[in-house]
């Protein structure tokens, strides 16, 4: 069985990977964490508490973290989740429990601590948590022996700025820091959630009739669904936080992914927060420019199998 340390800022595709690893049984999460992004923090925690509620499993203890970026300002994603992270609905229960005491941070370091070296980081949302406990204890955390991040793009996929995806943008130092600790790490790009990875219509009513859950993981994307017909014509919606979850639990799910070695750019006037992605097969372009060689530190994740994690996701429901 998988152990794992949950990192959230959680919005409503993040709802669904907590669903997901609470209701698998093939995983346990210790400990969920939270930080602030697509939602201001105490709401992140405020939604990852409505979500374990809604999984219907265990509930794992939630530790509330950075409420602010290493460096910058902090910025939200209220255009695609809602101003409540969860689309707005005002019909969702309210949690039964309450954060635990302590920081997010304290608690990742004190289970690293305690753990036998086999748990794994799951961040999907902005690396703000895992920089700082990195920057406190860097031999604590690299007993995690790997790191699943949702997080990156090409340029020209980004929604939000040209060349940053939403994650990493809105804490490109943090990126930077969790990037070169030497933790493997896989990144599970916006590539990853398109094509048949994306919710239609037939897809919201089939989970939506599946089970309370079900409905949970589709309704809590309402906002992004309205957002969909309005710039698009119809609901189609994405579940990055949920793709990354299904990469780390079903790799078998994973079509296309590539060694690489990736930075961030945490400088560029325009290009702050882009992923910068050196694939090994391409090392011979590296070598015309006579510039330095890296090993790869990550697997970067552009394509999955929908139909797949589809199915997948709507066993766990």
């Amino acid at each position: 069985m998988k152990k794992i340390i949950l990192d959230t800022d959680t919005g409503s595709d993040d709802a669904v990977a907590i669903v997901m690893a609470l209701r698998d049984p093939g995983v346990q999460v210790l400990a969920c964490t939270t930080v602030s992004g697509n939602v201001e923090v105490e709401r992140a925690t405020y939604n990852c508490l409505q979500a374990i509620d809604y999984a219907g499993t265990y509930r794992p203890p939630v530790y509330e973290g950075a409420g602010r970026p290493l460096q910058g300002e902090y910025e939200n994603a209220d255009q695609v989740h809602g101003q409540d992270g969860m689309g707005d609905l005002g019909t969702l229960r309210r949690p039964a429990d309450s954060p635990a005491p302590g920081s997010a941070v304290d608690a990742i370091l004190r289970l690293l601590r305690e753990g036998a070296g086999d748990i794994e980081l799951v961040a999907i949302g902005p690396l703000t948590n895992l920089a700082l406990a990195i920057l406190q204890e860097p031999e604590t955390v690299k007993k995690a022996p790997h790191i699943t991040i949702m997080g990156g793009a090409h340029p020209y996929n980004n929604p939000h700025t040209v060349w940053a995806e939403f994650n990493i943008m809105c804490d490109p130092k943090a990126a930077g820091v969790v990037f070169s600790s030497g933790i493997p790490f896989t990144l599970v790009t916006l590539e990853a959630c398109w094509g048949d990875m994306r919710f239609d219509e037939d897809d919201i009513a089939r989970f939506r009739a599946r089970s309370e859950a079900g409905a949970f993981c589709v309704d809590c994307n309402r906002t992004a669904i309205d957002l969909a017909r309005k710039r698009q014509g119809e609901g189609r919606f994405t579940l990055p936080g949920a793709a990354a979850m299904a990469a780390l639990l079903r790799p078998e799910l994973i079509k296309t992914s590539f060694p690489s070695y990736t930075q961030v750019d945490c400088k560029g006037r325009f290009t702050r927060g882009a992923t910068l992605f050196e694939p090994i097969e391409r090392r011979f372009v590296t070598d015309a420019f006579g510039l330095e060689k890296h090993r790869p530190n990550s697997t970067v994740v552009t394509e999955m199998d929908g139909a797949g994690f589809k199915e997948y996701l709507m066993g766990l429901l």
